[in-house]
Order: C-alpha cells, then structure tokens, then sequence
C-alpha cells in the first residue's frame, strides 16, 4: 500500500485487514520506495495513490509493472478523468476511490489480484476512447503495426478484452475455456510488451479495432 498520508494508510490498514485472504505485507509513503519495495518483496498487488511527492503515482507504476508480476490499483480522493487517463495508460489494472465502501475496496482488490479490470464508478470502454482521442496518426500506426504479430485468435481475445470481458465471457463467445483464454491472452500481453488489460484496450482503440469500432 503506497500513500504519503499516514491517515490513509491506517484506515486502509483497517479495512483490508477485514478479509483474512488479503495480507498486506507492507505499506510506503511516496513513489520510489514503493519501487523498492517491489522489487524487493514482489507483491500480487499495489495500491497506489496518484499523486505524491517526489515520483509520482503514474512515474511508479510505470517502473512497477515494467519490472515486476504485480498489478496496480490506483487510489486517489479526487474523481479526475486526466489522472485516470495517466495511471491507466502507465500500466494500472484499476481504478479506485478512496471513499469507497470498506465492502468495495475489498472486492477491489481481490477482483484485480484474479486479473480483472477494476474502475471505480467509470465506464472503461469510454476512458479507452478518451485516452487515444487526442492522439496523433503517428500513434495510430505504430498500434496498427503492432497488432499485425498476433494471431487471429489472440486478436478475437485482445478485442473482448477491449470490450471490458472477463475470460469466462471471452471464452463463451468463442467457444473455448476460460484457461485457453488466458492462454492466449498471456500471449497478447508478450507480444504487444504490456502488463494490463486495459493496456491491451488501448492498442485496439489506437488500431482502430476498440470497443466502438466492433
């Protein structure tokens, strides 16, 4: 858990400590320590505040899931799309708010350890599209170029994922299990060099192969 409010990591202390499947295993008050932590430890999952002194939320989790098996969950105070937009595009699994029920914030953070994508009171398929609006053609066709290595399955996988399905969802549409699913996503994420879900998403949408366009 990296917050640099003292506060806010007591009360997060409290509420995850609730559910005897979660075990935190340390806390950090700013960006880098909570690299170091990582690297160190190799939690399942962080939970990030955004912003902070020093690095920042969207600076460490870049340097997190570049380098590590963990997932972010980003946690903030303030319902900013900008900030979202950042924290995603870093390589955050989710998304969440700091004045969730203790209920939610439980759920949070189970549902990203299994590999979900977790935003908090958010449409992702609409973040995603946000995310690439502003882009240049240039980004576009590096996407496009990338997309190119996947095979036609791992393609049908990466756009349910844009679509915000699960494996099991992704696997009834193409009549296959939920493991081949993340077989073949496993392989996505190697092939296009990323560690989310929502990452995947956006490469589709940059493609022009997001959740609008299928």
């Amino acid at each position: 858990m990296v917050d640099d409010e003292p506060l806010i990591r007591s009360g997060f202390r409290f509420v995850l400590g609730v559910d005897p499947s979660i075990d935190l295993i340390g806390e950090a008050a700013d960006g880098a320590s909570a690299v170091a932590f990582v690297r160190e430890r190799h939690p399942d999952v962080v939970l990030m505040d955004v912003r902070m002194p020093g690095m920042s939320g969207p600076e460490a989790t870049a340097a997190i899931v570049s380098q590590s098996d963990a997932r972010v969950l980003a946690m903030t105070s303030i319902d900013a799309e900008d900030q979202l937009l950042r924290m995603l595009s870093a390589g955050a699994s989710g998304y969440l708010l700091k004045d969730e029920s203790p209920e939610r914030i439980v759920d949070a953070v189970l549902r990203t350890a299994a590999g979900d994508t977790v935003v908090s009171g958010r449409s992702t398929a609409q973040l995603i599209r946000r995310a690439v609006a502003t882009e240049g053609d240039e980004m576009r066709r590096i996407a496009a170029e990338r997309i190119t290595v996947l095979t036609a399955r791992e393609r049908d996988v990466a756009r349910g994922v844009a679509r915000g399905e699960t494996n099991h969802e992704i696997g009834v549409t193409l009549h296959v299990s939920a493991g081949t699913v993340k077989s073949h996503l496993e392989q996505v994420f190697v092939k296009l060099g990323v560690h989310s879900r929502v990452q995947v998403g956006i490469i589709l949408e940059r493609a022009g192969l997001g959740p609008a366009d299928i």
